[in-house]
């Protein structure tokens, strides 16, 4: 039977515990549990720095589930528990360290040898082009099981254009490997949202929402990354390494190549 083993820091309130713990656990019983006897789950008072709200790793050798409190508490609601659901997800999907020391694919090694590129520099790309497969699966996993309401919730906001990204492509502009990695996290960002976009109660919604988070970028960027999201990952199959070998490889070609 699957251990939830939760450690506090700081000071959290009960109902927030048990709201966070009541919520992962309803997760498993709908969509399986990760093949791992136990599961951590790190719930810390303040978050220090740029950090998401909400976190999966299993560097450890087990899924650990972390959640920065002050900043769940400052999400819409609804938002914050589908986050906390893709979490418990990603335990399922992607519960062991295979699924984060992972061996660079072929198609990048090509371009860091072709324009010597430094390890650093490929690392964040397939760091990207990664976590775009993870996020990807996690929310087909989710629709798949009925959790359609919440996932939208959360995709319109990540998919919500702010004046900080309008910014950061102004200033990645200057460079174009700065400009590179910068639409690998485009990328990464509307993975989530792409399973829904087929839905035909609100897939419209959804691509019209892509659009607009596409619509300060140049034409023909804007162009390569509707491929990947709308052509490239219909591609992608049930085997996540391969996944993640495939879209980095979509990626090398339409970014750089």
């Amino acid at each position: 039977m699957l251990k939830i083993s939760v450690t506090k820091y700081g000071e959290v309130s009960p109902f927030v515990v048990d709201k966070i713990f009541a919520t992962i656990s309803e997760c498993y019983k709908a969509i399986g549990e990760p093949v791992t006897e136990c599961v951590d789950v790190h719930m810390i008072e303040k978050a220090v720095g740029e950090i998401f709200f909400a976190t999966h790793d299993a560097l450890q050798g087990k899924p650990i589930i972390t959640v920065y409190v002050d900043k769940f508490l400052e999400m819409p609601e609804l938002v914050g528990l589908a986050g906390v659901r893709r979490q418990a997800a990603h335990s399922v999907l992607h519960g062991s360290p295979e699924y984060y020391l992972i061996r660079f694919p072929q198609d990048l090694i090509r371009v860091m040898r072709q324009h010597n590129l430094p390890q650093g520099y490929a690392n964040t790309f397939l760091y990207g082009t990664a976590m775009a497969v993870k996020e990807y699966e996690v929310t087909k996993l989710l629709y798949k099981k009925d959790f359609v309401g919440d996932q939208l919730a959360y995709a319109r906001y990540i998919l919500d254009l702010s004046r900080e990204d309008i910014l950061a492509w102004k200033l990645v502009l200057r460079n174009r490997w700065e400009r590179i990695l910068h639409l690998v996290s485009i990328i990464r960002d509307i993975s989530c949202a792409v399973p829904l976009a087929q839905d035909e109660q609100f897939g419209h919604e959804v691509r019209n929402r892509i659009e607009r988070r596409l619509a300060h970028i140049t034409p023909a960027y804007r162009s390569s990354i509707q491929e990947i999201i709308y052509r490239k990952f219909p591609l992608l199959g049930a085997n996540t390494l391969e996944n993640i070998d495939l879209l980095t490889k979509f990626a090398v070609e339409d970014l750089i190549d």
